[in-house]
């Protein structure tokens, strides 16, 4: 991953870079495995290439639990 250097209070600070819809998929990814938590699933069967499509179609995070739910479920 790259990182971009800054300058903060005389401190050089990292911050990975990211391309623009990276922030946006890793709270929606984070919401989806909380919710799977919460339901008393595995969040870890779950991977990105099947939650991006979803993400990119602008789902909702209730949609993908139901979607994904015959695969995390059964």
């Amino acid at each position: 991953m790259n990182r971009k250097a800054v300058k903060v209070n005389k401190h050089v600070v990292e911050i990975p870079e990211q391309s623009p819809w990276d922030s946006g998929f890793s709270i929606f990814k984070r919401r989806i495995g909380e919710l799977m938590q919460l339901s008393g699933n595995d969040d870890s069967v779950i991977d990105d290439d099947d939650l991006i499509p979803y993400y990119r179609m602008g789902e909702s995070e209730t949609f993908v639990l139901s979607a994904l739910g015959s695969a995390v479920c059964g």
